[in-house]
């Protein structure tokens, strides 16, 4: 019986010594959070950045406008890292027009001022081609390709006149910058997750999720039968 006992106890204080170890790695390093700045350094390795839903961003939208990154966000509109607008449809292209920035939906043309502002929307109700499939520059005339042809306007986005033309600079989707998508990121998810708060995930379980805390609950267990087992081992060997 003694000798049995003896062998649970071992297999399970096997079990429990690498947490045990774990929690007491944390737990020194938690209490020494402020000399070791643990608060102000962040994680940086992809793969557990990915476990805390802290992925690299990746846009729907993606367009250059010479110095500045037009991008969209789900129903977000970004110029560069900054929001500007909201648009419930997919941008599909933009121009420098005059001075502005003319963002194309394909039901709507978003205009923002030269520092990014948003100035306003403008739809069919205002005489804006509906249907519209890309937006380009034509001698420093706006275009709209639309299902029902093309067309025309002119700088103040008020006259629009169907008509077939060649040569016309078309807005073309491309990848996002490194340097815009490094601020997107802190945009999105500040500077990330901190090694503070990544070390005290691991002293709780919380790295698991629900099943982290059940499982510490579980060691907790173990480590009770480990205590009475050998206060039994104890007694019985000393009877």
């Amino acid at each position: 019986m003694i000798h049995r006992l003896r062998v649970w106890h071992r297999s399970i204080g096997a079990l429990a010594a690498f947490f045990l170890l774990m929690l007491a790695v944390t737990g020194i390093l938690l209490n020494h959070t402020l000399d070791l700045k643990l608060e102000n350094r962040h994680l940086d390795w992809p793969w557990l950045l990915e476990h805390y839903g802290v992925a690299e961003v990746e846009a729907d939208r993606v367009y250059l406008l010479e110095d500045n990154v037009i991008s969209q966000f789900s129903d977000q509109v970004f110029v560069d890292a900054e929001p500007v607008a909201k648009s419930l449809k997919p941008i599909i292209g933009g121009i420098y027009l005059d001075e502005i920035t003319v963002v194309a939906s394909d039901d709507a043309l978003i205009l923002l001022s030269s520092e990014g502002e948003f100035i306003e929307e403008m739809g069919d109700a205002m005489g804006i081609p509906s249907q519209i499939q890309n937006i380009g520059l034509f001698h420093g005339l706006p275009v709209l390709q639309t299902r029902h042809g093309m067309w025309r306007g002119d700088v103040l986005l008020e006259q629009w006149e169907q008509i077939s033309l060649q040569g016309v600079s078309w807005s073309e989707p491309t990848s996002m910058p490194r340097t815009v998508r490094e601020d997107l990121a802190r945009y999105f998810y500040g500077k990330g997750i901190s090694i503070e708060r990544f070390v005290l995930d691991l002293h709780n379980g919380h790295i698991l999720g629900a099943l982290g805390v059940w499982l510490l609950d579980f060691i907790g267990v173990l480590l009770i039968v480990l205590s009475f087992s050998g206060l039994w081992i104890w007694l019985r060997t000393k009877a």
